[in-house]
């Protein structure tokens, strides 16, 4: 089974970006990982790696100061690149609506539930990157 050639976190949380990144890497994913908990900083670093951005996965939060994963995913589709990449909208949100509205986002490929586990990298590597 392929694996992601990148996997970006994107939350305002350390502790949660931490923790993210060590079931990333106690997993059977062996690639690179980085974490951003400003999601402005996460989308200049995106912009300016657009050359090299594919089969990236990104996990993105909703609720954030300064930019939201909203507004986040709205500023990623401009870039165009979203086909070649994998967004999951990973939040702590039990909201039907939330996935709803992410599951209707034109770059927004997959809605998730906190924490990230084994399983769900599992599923999203099976059904993404297989």
């Amino acid at each position: 089974m392929a694996i992601p050639n990148r996997i970006v976190l994107i939350d305002d949380n350390y502790t949660t970006n931490f923790l993210n990144k060590m079931v990333i890497e106690r997993s059977s994913v062996n690639t690179e990982v980085m974490a951003f908990e400003n999601p402005l900083q996460a989308l200049t670093f995106i912009k300016d790696s657009q050359a090299e951005m594919y089969g990236w996965l990104i996990f993105l939060d909703i609720n954030m100061p300064e930019m939201d994963g909203w507004s986040f995913a709205d500023q990623y589709s401009l870039l165009n690149i979203g086909h070649t990449n994998v967004l999951v909208m990973l939040t702590s949100s039990i909201d039907p609506r939330d996935e709803e509205r992410a599951l209707r986002h034109p770059v927004i490929n997959d809605y998730r539930t906190k924490p990230l586990t084994f399983e769900i990298l599992d599923e999203l590597r099976e059904t993404y990157f297989a």
